[in-house]
């Protein structure tokens, strides 16, 4: 039997094998850079949604009163509570909750949380006075309003509904989690502890 035309050495083998570690280190890299679905929602606290929904999005006003999205494709997670200023119990406990639970998080979590409080009573909730109020639970959660329509249209998406025969204004309690590709991952009611947020957020933020 002839020995073959290209002999393998010990360089040519130093090389394959070389070549072969590398393949292996990107195929792994690869592996672990894509969590499978639901991993990340699986010891939620909170309702997860599964298959998650797809979160609308809308171009609000923000305190200082500039153009700012509801969902920023940044942020991993963005906890969505619609409110108003106005609100006697429901709003002031599930705010208070929130910013607590943010303080509650490491400084990576944190930067990797957002959120947002959207007025459901733009009339009397200027973008100055949702911003002023979202402050008062903590300085990082973002108030917005804006026109009437475009909020009627959110809330449409969400499920959230208002009485215009009332004085008061009834609203749907539920604080959504979503993510930076816009989809609901998970709901929570007003009632939601501080502790159990920031364990949700801290396993989103991973």
């Amino acid at each position: 039997m002839s020995a073959p035309k290209y002999p393998m050495t010990m360089r040519n083998v130093g090389i394959a094998g070389a070549l072969f570690c590398i393949a292996l280190a990107i195929v792994l890299a690869i592996s672990m850079s894509k969590k499978s679905p639901g991993t990340s929602v699986a010891d939620l606290i909170g309702t997860p949604l599964d298959p998650p929904k797809a979160a609308a999005d809308a171009l609000l006003r923000d305190g200082r009163d500039r153009p700012t999205h509801v969902i920023d494709g940044i942020a991993t997670t963005t906890m969505i509570f619609f409110g108003y200023t106005h609100c006697p119990d429901v709003c002031p406990l599930a705010l208070a909750a929130l910013g607590h639970a943010y303080r509650m998080l490491g400084p990576d979590a944190r930067a990797r949380t957002r959120i947002v409080f959207v007025t459901v009573d733009p009339a009397r909730d200027t973008p100055a006075i949702a911003g002023r109020y979202a402050h008062q639970f903590d300085p990082h959660i973002v108030g917005l309003s804006g026109d009437p329509q475009t909020l009627a249209h959110l809330r449409d998406a969400y499920g959230v509904t208002i009485d215009a025969r009332t004085h008061e204004i009834g609203h749907g309690a539920t604080v959504f989690a979503v993510d930076r590709d816009a989809r609901v991952l998970a709901v929570y009611p007003p009632d939601t502890s501080a502790k159990d947020y920031a364990h949700d957020l801290a396993l989103l933020a991973a």
